[in-house]
């Protein structure tokens, strides 16, 4: 199972370049496989939401790009991947470029982790964006940055926006872009999954377990949802991988972060990674913890 630590894209920890890319070098040097990161753009006053009343530090927020750009400037191994991007935030084309860039300038380590997101307060901020149509508008972005990494000319037109023929020069280092991850635990996200991802983000709670080795009724319904929206599609469904993310608390210790591990590798999750930004403020206090998550599982 590979292993995976999220870059705190909210909070206090970040301060400058110079010591975020030290940061993600101790990770690769401690022998991660995969930097993570997440994206907010506001933290509303009024969300009536407990997981944002607890971390007031997230009104402090950062774009995501830049802050993998930095971490692909100061590693050489680990992949670079968002959990996840909220891709209605960023105008298409101008996303497109992003991510191709940041593909080229990180040698080919980046993945792409979406999904439709949870608070409708962002969509709100972003006036382009349409709450009650943000499944549509995704499966339009990501068929959108399809074309954009494998035609040219490349030309859209679709009900979220149109753009007439244009020249693209720039093309990813992965063959056909980044690998593309898709979250959530509803029927539309898993056929999302078995379509265009590469596989499914998970977050412990209600979701697809059975992809992960656990019997459940609604779970295996869930993942037979993905595996058909693949054979549809005329993909593999077997190569269908899965990615948990663990959710620190401010008092999870390393024994039970060490433990979930385990039982994850032991139930087939071919990635976990692990988001501690609820639990400390700095960064060396992240890369203590990440030492001593891997001191504790070794090789999983």
């Amino acid at each position: 199972m590979q292993l995976g630590l999220t870059i705190p894209v909210v909070g206090p920890a970040v301060g400058d370049a110079p010591a975020l890319g030290a940061f993600a070098r101790g990770l690769e040097d401690l022998g991660y496989d995969t930097l993570w990161i997440s994206d907010r753009l506001v933290t509303p006053v009024d969300i009536g939401s407990d997981y944002l009343d607890r971390s007031p530090q997230m009104a402090r927020s950062f774009d995501p790009v830049l802050l993998l750009t930095v971490a692909a400037a100061a590693t050489s191994r680990v992949r670079l991947n968002t959990s996840t991007l909220s891709t209605f935030y960023y105008e298409p084309a101008h996303l497109a470029r992003q991510l191709t860039t940041l593909d080229v300038l990180s040698g080919g380590r980046l993945g792409l982790g979406v999904g439709v997101g949870w608070m409708k307060q962002e969509y709100d901020v972003v006036r382009t964006a349409d709450w009650h149509r943000r499944g549509r508008m995704l499966d339009d972005t990501l068929a959108f940055l399809r074309a954009w990494w494998t035609t040219s000319p490349v030309s859209w037109d679709s009900e979220f926006f149109t753009m007439s023929p244009v020249h693209v020069g720039l093309r990813p280092i992965q063959p056909g872009g980044p690998p593309i991850w898709v979250g959530g635990a509803s029927e539309a996200a898993m056929r999302r999954v078995g379509r265009s991802g590469i596989g499914w983000l998970g977050v412990e709670g209600p979701a697809p377990t059975a992809a992960i080795g656990h019997e459940d009724d609604g779970a295996s319904r869930l993942w037979s949802v993905a595996r058909r929206a693949a054979e549809d599609a005329g993909r593999d469904p077997d190569a269908l991988k899965t990615a948990m993310r663990i959710n620190l608390d401010p008092d999870t210790t390393v024994d039970t972060v060490a433990d979930q591990l385990k039982r994850y590798a032991d139930s087939g999750v071919d990635e976990a990674y692990v988001d501690a930004f609820a639990k400390f403020t700095t960064l060396d206090q992240h890369l203590d913890f990440a030492a001593q998550v891997i001191e504790r599982t070794g090789q999983l």
